[in-house]
């Protein structure tokens, strides 16, 4: 492999690693890690598990989701032994039937559902981090530092495509690529994030960015005081899982949310005031008035951003972050969408003597596109080159039901005997009638999941190489009827978890993250609640379907709802948040199955397994199609 070419898959290699755990590394550190691995002589078979190492120490002891040089020469130097283990040959591993077709073709000996993946079984641990002296190691980089400026151009050449300084500042390699750098584990490219796993981040307007915010709800007495000793590793890893938070939380969720809408509506350009006012009408773009700018300008119309209110006398009122104002909504006129109490809208209408607003206009705030918040352009190439790869996603698997497992049986026959799913999307709930803490139906829910497991284990490549994603539904145990619900507990799964290899037991909601694309998976009756709930007759001229999934996507919030007819945790809200927008959103509801994309997001609703005929749906996602299936009917 020349020279040009092995630096090439250096840094393909080194994005991959990097963007598996979110983080984007500025061009100083690209370059810094480049020349380390160069410096350091690193075998091409050991550089996909020296890089695990090093993103698994920089998590660990650092945490930040952008690595600079400065942090990155931190963890290095931190981290016990770490060259011998640059050196130390892995143990691999074989027969991954999700591998890539080209790394297929290089092996004679497997079948083609028995491609070849590498996993490394020894690996340092990333705690013990001890320093080290790298003085001599720095001497070099310098040195390679000048001679690679100079150079670059000669190494490359001209027909190799390379272009730095990309929109997340990371470098995008195009063109022809040696064998080594198509060899990629796509299943290494899927994650589970737990609820209760999500980082919390709050608008900072002073800044105009996204910070991560502390968790007020540890109850850690070590965690509480390494945060009040600047503790970066501690503010970043201090989320429990706590159900209740403390009182303030209540009306900080409220207005997190109310920012992260607002934020988002003043990047709309029909929101945004000219640059350049000179022979331009300033009524050309559309204004948002603070409630509390309202004192002393009756007769006025004006466009205002808050959240619906009901007040004690059952009047409703508009409330922003600093005041509040009475509306009258006889004659308003609504756009598309489901709107009830808590919800955040745009209201436009007349100011009057009595301070209160004659509504004309009552509308959801504009979405924001995910490519415009968020880009992820080299593992939007790798999620593009595996058309075969696919969700089936079911919900309501009644586990108490014969019929289910006679079903599921011919599903498992009909994939095993096929292309096997990357996963199985599995939504509660996993019992017919709602749980009973009688200690009587404890046995019962468990052996549903070992018969599970039982028939999951008659197939052993699914069995191995599929993930099993298990998200809990209202019939569940556990949770009450707070959301976000925690897992199934491990008491009813250990035969599954023990006879599945990839089984993940996970909350509700939950998310996947595969490749460059975030799906959202919310189990709940959610349409029907609004629909009782709505406070305006819902717009007659469009699917109901549609205006939930508007409803929820342009309100950035999977359960807008009163929190007194569907509670949330306070300290875990943000696990509920929809922005940025997703590439997928399943709403696994017991309305009739539907699939369409709103702005450029794929939503589905599976439907109920067992009402809707055993129909489920399969999600690809280099496509971002869904196709919604059911087993033929035998021709009599």
């Amino acid at each position: 492999m020349s020279t040009a070419r092995a630096k090439l898959v250096i840094r393909k290699q080194i994005v991959r690693s990097f963007k598996k755990q979110q983080l984007t590394l500025q061009a100083d550190a690209m370059t810094f890690l480049e020349d380390t691995l160069e410096a350091q002589n690193v075998p091409p078979e050991d550089l996909n598990d020296t890089l695990d190492n090093i993103v698994s120490g920089y998590v660990a002891r650092e945490g930040l989701s952008l690595v600079s040089r400065a942090r990155l020469e931190i963890v290095l130097e931190s981290m016990q032994k770490w060259t011998h283990h640059l050196h130390e040959k892995p143990t691999r591993n074989t027969l991954d039937p999700h591998k890539s077709q080209h790394a297929l073709s290089q092996s004679t000996n497997h079948s083609p559902s028995q491609r070849l993946y590498q996993h490394s079984q020894q690996r340092p641990n990333p705690e013990d981090l001890e320093s080290i002296d790298l003085d001599s190691m720095r001497d070099r980089i310098h040195e390679m530092e000048g001679e690679q400026h100079m150079g670059e151009r000669q190494q490359y050449g001209e027909n190799d495509l390379f272009m730095e300084e990309t929109q997340d500042g990371m470098s995008q390699m195009e063109g022809p690529a040696d064998d080594d750098a198509d060899d990629v584990d796509i299943t290494e490219m899927l994650h589970v994030i737990d609820a209760f796993s999500m980082p919390r981040w709050r608008w900072a307007s002073d800044i105009k960015t996204f910070t991560r915010a502390e968790s007020s709800a540890s109850t850690n007495p070590q965690e509480s005081d390494a945060q009040r000793n600047g503790s970066t590793r501690a503010a970043t890893t201090s989320s429990t899982n706590h159900v209740l938070g403390q009182a303030e939380e209540k009306t900080a969720m409220f207005r997190a949310r109310y920012h992260v809408l607002l934020q988002r509506i003043m990047r709309n350009e029909c929101f945004a005031p000219p640059v350049f006012t000179g022979g331009m009408e300033q009524d050309r773009y559309l204004k948002l008035t603070p409630l509390k700018a309202l004192k002393g300008r009756c007769g006025e119309r004006f466009l205002m951003f808050g959240m619906l209110v009901q007040m004690g006398d059952g009047k409703y009122s508009l409330e922003d972050a600093d005041d509040r104002v009475e509306l009258v909504m006889d004659h308003s006129q609504n756009s598309a969408g489901l709107f009830t109490e808590n919800c955040f809208v745009l209201v436009e209408g007349q100011y009057t003597d009595d301070n209160v607003i004659i509504v004309e206009t009552i509308g959801l705030p504009p979405p924001e596109l995910r490519d415009e918040t968020k880009s992820e352009e080299q593992l939007k190439v790798i999620a593009q080159e595996y058309e075969d790869i696919s969700f089936v996603i079911l919900s309501d698997i009644w586990l108490d039901q014969p019929k289910t497992f006679a079903t599921l049986r011919t599903i498992f026959e009909g994939y095993s005997n096929s292309t096997l799913p990357l996963a199985f999307i599995m939504c509660g709930s996993f019992k017919s009638q709602p749980f009973l803490y009688n200690g009587l139906e404890s046995g019962q829910y468990r052996d549903g999941f070992n018969t599970l497991a039982e028939l999951i284990s008659e197939f052993p490549t699914m069995a191995t190489f599929s993930y099993f994603i298990f998200v809990p539904g209202p019939n569940d145990p556990w949770g009450a009827s707070i959301l976000p619900r925690p897992k199934i507990p491990d008491f009813y799964t250990a035969k599954i978890r023990s006879l599945v290899k990839r089984s993940i037991f996970s909350s509700n909601p939950c998310r996947i993250k595969y490749c460059d694309q975030e799906i959202v998976i919310f189990r709940e009756d959610i349409l029907n609640r609004l629909l009782r709930n709505c406070i305006v007759p819902p717009c007659g001229d469009v699917v109901i379907q549609k205006q939930l999934v508007r409803t929820i996507i342009d309100g950035a919030h999977l359960c807008p709802l009163p929190l007194t007819t569907r509670q949330v945790s306070w300290a875990h809200d943000h696990a509920l948040r929809v922005y940025p927008i997703p590439d997928a959103l399943i709403l696994a509801d017991k309305f009739e199955a539907y699939n369409f994309k709103y702005q450029n997001c794929h939503c589905m609703n599976p439907g109920s397994f067992p009402t809707s005929d055993y129909s489920w749906m399969v999600y690809y996602p280099a496509s971002k199609r869904s196709d919604i299936c059911q087993i033929p009917k035998p021709v009599r």
